[in-house]
C-alpha cells in the first residue's frame, strides 16, 4: 500500500490537534471529537492572501484566484477567556485571539460557518483542483 506525501500530511496535522486536544486540561473525548469534526476545509493562499474553503470532501491543490500551489490549510485558534475564534494558517505556536488579545490555548478545525464569518467564500474542485 503506498501513501501519498499529501494524505500522510495531512493524517500527520490531524494527529498533532487530536494530541494536543488530548494534552489540554480538563479535555474529554467529546472536546476531542468535537474540535476535529468539520464539515469544511478553509485555506490561505500565501501568495495573494485569498481567503477560501470547500466542501469537506474537497482539498485543494492551488488557489482559485492566482492559480499557484501556495496555499496553507488553515485551523481556529480559540481564546479560553471568551472562546473566540481566530482563524490562521496552520504552523509553529498560538496566535493571539483577534477579539481580546489574549494567547490562545486550544486549536480547532474550523467549521463552514466560522469560514463563512473570516470572509471565506465556497469555491468547487473545479476552481481549486489545478491541472
Amino acid at each position: 500500500m503506498c501513501i501519498s506525501l499529501k494524505s500522510f500530511v495531512r493524517w500527520l496535522f490531524l494527529l498533532s490537534l487530536l494530541m494536543a486536544g488530548w494534552g489540554g486540561a480538563g479535555c474529554g473525548k467529546s472536546q476531542v471529537e468535537a474540535a476535529l469534526d468539520s464539515d469544511a476545509n478553509g485555506y490561505l493562499c500565501l501568495e495573494c492572501q485569498t481567503k477560501f474553503y470547500t466542501d469537506r470532501a474537497v482539498f485543494a491543490n492551488v488557489c482559485p484566484a492566482c492559480k499557484k500551489g501556495n496555499i496553507q490549510p488553515v485551523v481556529g485558534f480559540v481564546c479560553p477567556a471568551d472562546q473566540e475564534i481566530t482563524i490562521a494558517p496552520r504552523g509553529q505556536g498560538f496566535h493571539a485571539c483577534k477579539k481580546c488579545g489574549r494567547p490562545t490555548s486550544a486549536l480547532m478545525i474550523p467549521r463552514e460557518s466560522d469560514l463563512k464569518a473570516w470572509g471565506a467564500p465556497k469555491k468547487a474542485k473545479a476552481d481549486v483542483a489545478g491541472n
